[in-house]
């Protein structure tokens, strides 16, 4: 576990500087939306945790990674990317939400942010990490840094736009509302894809590695 919280701490160390500026920027935004829409602005701040967490697959700048010099297993360093993106991502949640609750609190009928839909969209948001991160570990060494650009953004923007699109939004509560628990649901269905996509990422490294 020590190995892992370094490997969290690492991921840490080559984004907060990047990390503080534009979240800042996210809540900033996402207040405005929070204005209108309470799940509006929580899927804002998770397109820009998304955005965010991706940036742990980028360079160091180092010559050597820490990666390459701390000892610990493939599984050790795979495992600690995708907890710190979890970190970013339940960061992004509570900080969205005292957003929401502060908006609503000045006079803003914002509809608050309902738990099913809150939760669905946290499961939606895991599901599109876990692609994201799959398609990182496959296609980084072969396309190189700029190909991984695109991949970062793509995911994100799927989420913004289709918590952003009205007549998304509408079609997606309508189908919530008529299903039972769906939003735990969802979350569960993107808690078990990020999980295989963890494990899926690990073998990519495992084969590239040649063990």
């Amino acid at each position: 576990m020590k190995q892992i919280i370094g490997y969290m701490k690492y991921d840490y160390i080559k984004l907060k500087y990047g990390m503080r500026f534009t979240m800042l920027l996210f809540i900033v935004i996402s207040g405005v939306f929070a204005s209108k829409s309470g799940l509006g602005a929580v899927g804002y701040m998770l397109f820009g945790a998304m955005i965010v967490a991706s940036t742990t697959f980028g360079p160091s700048g180092q010559t050597v990674s820490f990666g390459d010099l701390v000892p610990g297993t493939t599984m050790q360093k795979v495992l600690g990317k995708h907890l710190m993106e979890l970190v970013i991502i339940a960061l992004a949640v509570a900080v969205s939400l005292i957003v929401v609750k502060v908006i609503e609190f000045a006079g803003f009928d914002n509809g608050g942010a309902d738990l099913q839909l809150l939760a669905g969209l946290v499961g939606i948001t895991l599901f599109l990490l876990a692609i994201q991160n799959v398609l990182l570990y496959l296609l980084i060494p072969v396309l190189g840094w700029q190909f991984a650009n695109i991949i970062r953004m793509i995911p994100g923007f799927i989420l913004f736009f289709l918590v952003m699109n009205a007549k998304t939004a509408t079609s997606t509560a309508r189908i919530l509302a008529e299903v039972r628990f769906p939003g735990m649901i969802i979350l569960g269905i993107g808690a078990a894809a990020l999980a295989a996509g963890m494990f899926l990422s690990y073998g990519i490294v495992r084969k590239r590695e040649g063990k």
